[in-house]
């Protein structure tokens, strides 16, 4: 049906045996880019016709997440939130693009067309057992975390080039982060928590059986910016606390 409509030959047909011609070969192949643009145009009406009732965001960081779903359960809005984390300069395009209403990243962006003010401030910790050798600890630097064993989390955003560096510290990674929370309950093993992640409902329960130690390294704290295209300035008041 294809070759008649199309008015080609896309088969070399012998006895027991059917193959594609040369054209046949490039028409699968261009099947096969204009199948993939199409998935790409139904994408990108159904994002579009989404904005209406939804905002989108981009973060380089779970904390963010966190944070950002603690402010709009505070400021009761109805319109659905929806937030996926990338790395900086996938966030940095997808704003320019027009593809997300707003972005938070660890540096506040400096463009005319864009506007950025500060969030919230992430201090990362040593969550151990209160038996663990160091709970008596006040705070400890990352060079003291060689030569352990520790429970972590994937999907880090920035801050795992922080721990790419503890190359002599083991990690044993666990990517489902309500498992990850019960493997933490259940475990003597230490782990990192943040303010943020302290502050998050799920950890409720492991956080008053741990003890979280302030790292006191400069990298072991960032501070956080969203940014919006100054067109939509108002996504900010919708959002966060602005004067």
């Amino acid at each position: 049906m294809l070759e008649d409509e199309l008015g080609v030959i896309l088969f070399e047909r012998r006895k027991n045996k059917l193959s594609f011609t040369e054209t046949g070969h490039q028409t699968v192949k261009l099947t096969k880019k204009f199948l993939k643009q199409k998935q790409k145009f139904l994408d990108n009406v159904q994002h579009f016709a989404l904005k209406e009732n939804t905002i989108f965001g981009g973060v380089n960081a779970p904390g963010a997440i966190f944070e950002l779903e603690s402010h709009i359960k505070e400021k009761g809005l109805e319109q659905h939130i929806k937030i996926e984390q990338k790395t900086n300069d996938e966030l940095e395009k997808a704003l320019d693009d027009e593809n997300v209403h707003f972005i938070v990243t660890d540096y506040p962006i400096k463009k005319e067309h864009i506007l950025s003010m500060g969030l919230f401030m992430e201090q990362l910790y040593l969550s151990v057992p209160l038996t663990h050798p160091y709970a008596t600890r006040k705070e400890i630097k990352l060079a003291e975390l060689a030569n352990l064993t520790m429970l972590l989390r994937s999907d880090l955003g920035i801050w795992q080039p922080l721990v790419n560096q503890l190359t002599q510290t083991k990690f044993i990674v666990q990517k489902d982060w309500a498992a990850f929370v019960d493997l933490v309950n259940a475990s003597a093993l230490p782990t990192f928590s943040t303010n943020i992640t302290q502050q998050n409902t799920e950890e409720s329960t492991v956080n008053s059986q741990r003890i979280q130690i302030p790292i006191s390294d400069k990298e072991a704290t960032k501070t956080f910016y969203i940014s919006v295209l100054k067109k939509n300035k108002a996504i900010l008041q919708e959002l966060v606390k602005t004067k």
